[in-house]
This record gives C-alpha cells, sequence and structure tokens, in this order.
C-alpha cells in the first residue's frame, strides 16, 4: 500500500558541544520483500524531519545518536517522534527509558571497548497499515513493578496479538510473528547489567505465531547461564518481532522480568551437635542474598530441627527489608541464653518470609546442640578407726 502523505517526525534537541558524528533517523520498509533502508540526518536544535514516502506494508523508524565525551553520553537529549515513541535519556546512568506502542523498555546504553565514535540506536517506532499489535507482560507472585521473582520461582507470561492478517487475505499483510528470549547477567554487587555488554545473550528457542488470541504460560523458569541456579542474578526478556526479510525484524511488544537469588547463611558461634555448659555471647547469623521484599527471624525451640515448627523468637534476630536488589544482613543471637530455662537439646533456627509460598517462613540455616549446665557430683564421706 503507498500513501501520499508523508509522516511527520517532530525532533526536540538540547544545545549541546557538537559530537563527532551527526545525529541521524533511519527508515527501513519493506517493498515486495526487499527492506529499503534510508538515513535522514538530524541538524540544528529543533526542527523536523520529513520521511520518505510511505510505501508496502509499513516502515520502521530507528532513532540513532553519537555519543559526546564532553557534555553528556549522547549528543540527543529528548527525542519525541511522531506520537508513538518517547525516549528519556539520564545523562548520569546511560539508562534510557523508552515508551513504543505502549509498551516499555528500560535500555542501558554503552559504548564499545575501544572508545570508538559509534552511533547508538536509542530508540525504534513501526507504522503501517497492516502491522500486528502485541500486548506482552511478565508477572509473579510479587506484585512489585518492575516485575521480578526468585530464582527458585516461577514467573507468568500473558501475550494478547491481534491484526495478523490470514495467509490467503486477499490485501495481503503480515501473518507471522516470533517470539524470542534472552537475558542478561546481574553484576553482583552492582545489581546490575555490565556497561560492556558481557553476560548477555539470546535462548536458542524462539516461537511463532499465526493467528490472533490470548496465549499464557503460568510457569516458566528462569534459564540463566550460571553454576548454580538458585543464585542466578539477572533479567530475562520476551520480544514479540515481525520478520521483515534480509535479516529485519521490528520490535512490536516487549517485557523484562528480574530474578533475583535464593538467600543463604550460616550460623556463626554455635556448633552442631556440641555440648555447651555456657552459651557463647557472640553467636550470630550471617545472611547473604535476602530477597528484597522480606521479614527474617531467628528462633529457638527445645528438640532436634523439626520443619514447619514455631518456636520462641529470639527478639535481637528481626530484620526486615522493603527495597529494589538482594540484601544481606547479620543477626545477633545473644541473647539465647534468657530463652533456655532447662538442660537439653534445642535448635536454633533462621526463617524468611517473602512474597512467595503465601508469605509462609522458609528455612535459611539451622544449628542443634545441647544445653548441659547443671553438675552432678558423685562422693564418698567415711572414717576409719585403727
Amino acid at each position: 500500500m503507498k500513501t501520499d502523505c508523508h509522516r511527520i517526525l517532530p525532533i526536540l534537541l538540547a544545545l549541546v558541544v557538537p559530537a563527532p558524528g551527526v545525529d541521524f533517523i533511519r527508515q527501513i520498509q519493506l517493498i515486495e520483500g526487499q527492506a529499503l533502508v534510508y538515513d535522514m540526518p538530524v541538524a540544528g536544535v529543533s526542527g523536523q524531519v520529513l520521511s520518505k514516502p510511505l510505501e508496502g506494508d509499513g516502515a520502521i523508524f530507528q532513532l540513532y545518536a553519537y555519543e559526546d565525551h564532553v557534555y553528556s553520553p549522547f549528543s540527543l537529549l529528548d527525542v519525541t517522534a511522531g506520537t508513538l515513541a518517547h525516549a528519556n535519556v539520564s545523562l548520569g546512568s546511560h539508562l534510557l527509558d523508552v515508551s513504543v506502542l505502549g509498551i516499555h523498555l528500560d535500555i542501558h546504553l554503552g559504548g564499545d571497548d575501544e572508545g570508538n565514535p559509534l552511533p547508538q540506536r536509542l530508540a525504534e517506532i513501526s507504522v503501517g497499515t497492516h502491522l500486528p499489535q502485541a500486548v506482552l507482560r511478565l508477572t509473579s507472585e510479587d506484585p512489585y513493578d518492575p516485575p521480578r521473582t526468585r530464582a527458585d520461582q516461577p514467573y507468568a507470561l500473558r501475550l494478547s496479538l491481534r491484526n495478523l492478517a490470514a495467509p490467503d487475505d486477499p490485501q495481503g499483510g503480515i501473518s507471522r510473528v516470533v517470539m524470542e528470549r534472552d537475558y542478561k547477567l546481574y553484576h553482583p554487587v552492582l545489581h546490575a547489567p555490565a556497561p560492556n555488554g558481557s553476560g548477555q545473550g539470546g535462548y536458542d528457542a524462539a516461537f511463532e505465531f499465526h493467528r490472533d488470541g490470548d496465549f499464557h504460560d503460568t510457569a516458566i523458569y528462569q534459564e540463566l547461564p550460571v553454576d548454580r541456579p538458585t543464585k542466578a542474578s539477572g533479567e530475562e526478556s520476551f520480544s514479540v518481532l515481525v520478520p521483515l526479510g534480509n535479516g529485519q525484524k521490528a520490535r512490536i511488544a516487549s517485557a523484562t522480568i528480574q530474578i533475583w537469588p535464593v538467600c543463604e547463611g550460616v550460623i556463626e558461634g554455635l556448633e552442631e551437635g556440641r555440648k555447651y555448659l555456657g552459651l557463647p555471647p557472640d553467636a550470630k547469623a550471617v545472611l547473604k542474598d535476602l530477597y528484597p521484599d522480606s521479614v527474617t527471624f531467628a528462633q529457638i525451640y527445645k528438640g532436634a530441627a523439626e520443619l514447619g515448627r514455631a518456636g520462641k523468637i529470639i527478639p535481637s534476630a528481626i530484620v526486615s527489608y522493603n527495597t529494589y536488589a538482594p540484601q544481606n544482613a547479620v543477626l545477633a543471637l545473644s541473647g539465647i541464653g534468657e530463652e533456655i530455662d532447662e538442660d537439653g537439646i534445642y535448635t536454633v533456627e533462621v526463617l524468611t518470609t517473602t512474597p512467595f509460598n503465601e508469605r509462609r517462613p522458609e528455612r535459611v540455616t539451622h544449628v542443634t546442640f545441647e544445653v548441659k549446665r547443671t553438675l552432678h557430683v558423685r562422693g564418698f564421706l567415711g572414717s576409719a578407726e585403727r
């Protein structure tokens, strides 16, 4: 299909020191199975760019900018492309928020390792008369936004597809979309992707859809490529793409979910199976990767370790978090002696509650020991006469 009008892309640029290259908008459109590419330079601090005529089923518009090492990460600070896409660059963090066709994307921007002045793609929109529409959501038992889950917990995918053309539609159009899945590993301390792009990749599996409908999968498990799956830290993303030929694809929907590790811990100062005449005053629980939304506490009860048993909570050993990333903590166990009124076998247990498993307590670590504070003296008293 061909239109006689041109699409006007208003551009708002901030006044900056000139960058090494000229920012530009790239227009890609599919005509009879072949991708045609136009690059339209952006000059000045404000103005308009006149696109090439739209032909075929539609076009992709991509916004590129060069890095400006003097003033900011990129010469293009605030861009509005039509009414479909809006991008805001954060100068301090190199993070880019992009809204495309109602889908929110978070993109981490970075240059190449050698610092060459290569253009960076900041945003992309797709327009066309027969372009499919998609809404993609990832959710878990944790209602937090942006979506997140724990490495050992499943998450759900919900996809709504509309406007896919039938294969025998006389008007033609796009009759197939592909959904791909990729990942980014997080730095263990910064809890963010590596700025140089390392630790990122895609999975081999891809899914094709040939009809409109609502699709869902409620039991997706993370597959981050790490040595210990329960300690995985990163994110997984799903993207719905329209194949355009010549290797070109237009993204019409995308969603990302964060994966946080399962917490772990050790109890120091108390030894498993040891007999104590007096309990050590410096006992503590050292915990790592507590879930961002969690309440963690230590309890003590008489007897051997038993899952699901309720004991006496140790007042000095309670910590609560409601934040954006995993946390580490040290819980003091110095008051456990006050909770023991007689000799015997005792168990100290550290539990945590999270949005998962209906917030029921889950054991992190425990130790069982014996308290023997009563001394029994056997003696003999007698006299002898000569």
